[in-house]
């Protein structure tokens, strides 16, 4: 397995500079790397005697993709994506199982159509919950600073992180109001994830929504048969102002989550209040939250960050910040981001 995934890879970066000849076709990318400097803030009895203060990593942000569009005439479009993760800091994707090295492990593809209709698109999706607001409203997302899991925002393959497998999905035309659906249409992956946002100049405002429906998890990878349904579902409203020359952004967001996955519910909550301040090249921002509760990957915590991002273009960037999660951990760290694009 561990070879196939290798001669794939290979494949995949010997023959992309070849496609990408082709004028509807591009290649994109992001490479990150962190020093960071951890403090465990969990009780003696949580603590790990292993636990690795400083830290060289990436936080998920290093991604390889292909994406390719074709104008079929009469305002219509067909478009096709793939993308895949892989760590800048090691030679194994953070989400790679255990049992193998890959170094590329898959974030989302997809193939669909467009036009005055509206988009569909079908395949390993990004979900409408975790990209309304929340990790748009994040400009420390992916990395060791972000809100998501840390109890500004919920983690989870069903909160801000991972993609929807097997799904079909509609989008609405562009305009002041936008709606987006996905739907799983199988059995043991009807997933559900929703949508509404209205917008006006300088604000907008949402709804989310996001049911796991049957899906199923292994509990122990040693018995395949062993398996537990998710059963989980999450809502959220929030909304940003932008000042009119974009100086300043003032973003708020409020989910509530019940989550019976364990076979014992529960129903916390979490606030996430951020402001950005863009200064020629510089941002600074500080963001704060609250979970009231756990749920799958998320904890029950208080959550503080304050950052600058300084971009020396719109590919190159470094960044700066501390984060504070009550009861979780406390970091400093200091990073440099490069994105690429044909």
């Amino acid at each position: 397995m561990v070879v196939w995934r290798r001669l794939a890879a290979s494949v995949v970066l010997v023959f992309t500079p070849v496609v990408a000849l082709s004028a509807d076709v591009s290649v994109y990318g992001s490479a990150n790397v962190e020093l960071a400097s951890y403090q465990d803030k969990r009780p003696e009895s949580e603590r790990q005697p292993d636990y690795q203060r400083l830290r060289v990593e990436d936080n998920t942000r290093g991604r390889f993709g292909i994406k390719a569009a074709e104008d079929l005439g009469g305002g219509m479009s067909s478009f096709a994506r793939f993308e895949w993760e892989l760590s800048t800091a090691t030679n194994t994707s953070p989400n790679a199982t255990e049992d193998t090295n890959a170094s590329l492990t898959q974030r989302m593809s997809y193939v669909g159509l467009a036009g005055r209709f509206g988009s569909v698109l079908a395949g390993n999706l990004k979900s409408p919950y975790k990209y309304t607001g929340g990790v748009k409203y994040d400009p420390f997302v992916a990395t060791a600073l972000e809100a998501r899991g840390n109890g500004g925002m919920t983690g989870g393959p069903f909160g801000h992180e991972d993609f929807l497998e097997k799904m079909i999905a509609y989008e609405s035309p562009r305009g002041p109001v936008r709606g987006r659906i996905a739907y799983g249409f199988e059995q043991k992956d009807n997933a559900l994830s929703l949508d509404l946002m209205f917008k006006r100049e300088s604000w907008e405002v949402f709804v989310a929504y996001m049911d796991s429906g049957k899906r199923a998890r292994l509990v122990d990878p040693a018995d395949p048969a062993s398996s537990q349904s998710f059963d989980y579902t999450a809502a959220k409203i929030g909304g940003q102002y932008r000042s009119e020359n974009e100086a300043h952004r003032l973003s708020l967001q409020y989910e509530y989550i019940e989550d019976a996955s364990d076979g014992t519910t529960s129903k916390p909550s979490l606030w996430f209040l951020g402001y950005q301040f863009t200064l020629g090249k510089m941002l600074l921002a500080t963001q704060v939250g609250l979970s009231s509760g756990d749920a799958l990957s998320t904890r029950k915590t208080r959550y503080a960050t304050v950052g600058a991002i300084y971009k020396f273009s719109a590919d190159t960037r470094v960044y700066t910040g501390y984060r504070f999660s009550k009861d979780l951990d406390a970091v400093f760290t200091l990073g440099l981001r490069k994105d690429f694009r044909s």
